[in-house]
């Protein structure tokens, strides 16, 4: 049943990851971060994540701090 949820999907969401190279939502989960990294489903852009549960923890992190964070990693970027 999963499977023909997932070829009806239009697109799949976009998972956060933090420092570590894990997904937000789901931080001790290696084979989730992998996946999700070879699917290319994976940001560190927190203003591109669509994953419900990845933004409520972007929420309570701070989207600010991450984004302003991210930025700052990002080679060519002022700042």
């Amino acid at each position: 049943m999963s499977s023909w949820k997932r070829r009806n999907r239009p697109k799949q969401d976009l998972h956060f990851t933090n420092e570590e190279g894990m997904v937000a939502c789901n931080p001790r989960d290696r084979e989730a971060a992998h996946r999700a990294e070879v699917e290319g489903i994976a940001t560190d852009d927190p203003r591109a994540v669509t994953c419900k549960k990845c933004r409520a923890v972007i929420g309570k992190l701070g989207w600010r701090r991450l984004a302003d964070g991210c930025r700052r990693d990002r080679p060519g970027s002022d700042g």
